[in-house]
């Protein structure tokens, strides 16, 4: 695609590329309320919480494996061809357990299908998106990535009474037809012109995506894993922490509330923070909120969890957002689809072992002060591999 071309598509209507990527990510985000269907599954298959908790991380690692293929296969197919196989695989998962319920169907079902739709799904939401204007674009990729948190607050409001009074087999069933109507609308709005402003973000540009090896990316991908295991960590731990910590109830779960306030205003705000002090400096200062988060939340206090809770969740979410705008500074905009997903590997890798390596040293030495080094160390180096980049204009 020539240069003009892509301006052209770039100068176009702005809200329908928008609105798909919102819609996109908030029916992708219902891989965040999992912990809704697990006393229902619990009972209604009769299986050990062991063997259910193999399902999300099955789902993960496929959602990571979608966001690194997703680029490749949305330059070969388009965007409509492309939106319908996502949809097709988040929806029909979810009906796959519904109509023939078993373990089985749920591993393959949600634990692949679901997982790898998920993720083909964000990283459409990621490209349509990107595909907007310079001008508008930090707020879009805000708007957008604050969806995919906010699901993980509104669907479980919504939900909630639904999965707690049916069966899991009818819950599951009627989030599938959901996903499914949800991708109609979105294919609708990719018809009316969203689908050549995400091949132009995607892949259609000129410029030849950055090696595995390249120093830059390199850098890149470890401090985004540097604040990635420390957001897990407190997603993961932030009760256990404060337990531990011999803090009340209420504290808790304010503390775990916190978390998702904070995730859900960085989504919002991460990207217009790169306007505003440059991308370099806003991966240092989410790199030092990280550090400072995880270790007010091992401090045996109450204004310490909450002030902990806040300040990781926050630099979490402003992760998703301010990545890839900071890939456009670094890459250009041309690239932000691929690099992101090479990127993504390192928030599974970081989904598999902060969760796991965390419990399994609280097991082993009776407090969480071992997981709490290792993440402030991640950070710290995060925050010199940022000092470390060039500033850009």
């Amino acid at each position: 695609m020539s240069g003009q071309a892509i301006e052209e598509v770039r100068s176009g209507p702005v809200w329908p590329r928008v609105m798909t990527s919102v819609l996109v990510n908030a029916a992708m985000g219902v891989i965040y309320v999992w912990g809704l269907f697990l006393l229902p599954l619990e009972s209604g298959l009769g299986l050990a919480r062991s063997d259910l908790s193999l399902v999300p991380s099955l789902a993960l690692v496929s959602f990571t494996a979608g966001m690194v293929v997703h680029a490749g296969l949305l330059r070969q197919m388009g965007a409509i061809r492309f939106a319908l196989l996502a949809f097709a695989l988040a929806g029909g998962g979810h009906l796959l357990f519904g109509l023939m319920p078993g373990y089985a169907t749920l591993l393959v079902g949600y634990g692949v299908l679901f997982g790898v739709g998920a993720g083909l799904g964000y990283g459409l939401a990621l490209a349509t998106v990107t595909a907007v204007p310079e001008r508008s674009r930090a707020l879009a990729v805000g708007l957008t990535m604050a969806a995919f948190a906010s699901s993980g607050i509104v669907l479980p409001l919504l939900l909630g009474p639904l999965v707690r009074s049916a069966s899991p087999p009818a819950s599951f069933s009627l989030i599938g037809f959901g996903i499914l109507a949800v991708g109609l609308a979105v294919v609708a709005l990719l018809a009316i012109g969203s689908d050549r402003a995400a091949a132009a973000a995607d892949g259609g540009a000129a410029g030849v995506p950055p090696k595995m090896l390249d120093g830059a990316l390199i850098a890149l991908a470890a401090a985004f894993f540097g604040i990635c295991v420390a957001g897990l960590l407190a997603i993961s731990q932030a009760a256990g922490m404060t337990a531990a910590n011999g803090l009340s109830p209420r504290i808790i779960d304010i503390s775990v509330g916190l978390l998702t306030v904070g995730y859900l205003a960085g989504s919002l705000l991460g990207g217009k923070l790169v306007e505003a002090i440059s991308g370099r400096n806003t991966l240092i200062l989410a790199s030092v909120l990280s550090a400072f988060g995880v270790f007010m939340l091992d401090v045996p206090s109450a204004a310490a969890a909450i002030a902990g809770a806040l300040a990781v969740g926050a630099a979490f979410g402003a992760s998703a957002s301010f990545m890839p705008i900071l890939i456009g500074e670094r890459f250009g905009a041309a690239q932000i689809g691929h690099v992101y997903g090479r990127l993504m590997i390192f928030y599974g890798l970081a989904g598999l072992l902060a969760p796991w390596v965390s419990g399994w040293l609280f097991e082993r030495h009776g407090d969480y002060r071992a997981s709490v080094v290792i993440a402030v160390a991640l950070c710290a180096l995060a925050a010199l591999l940022g000092l470390r980049m060039k500033r850009t204009q």
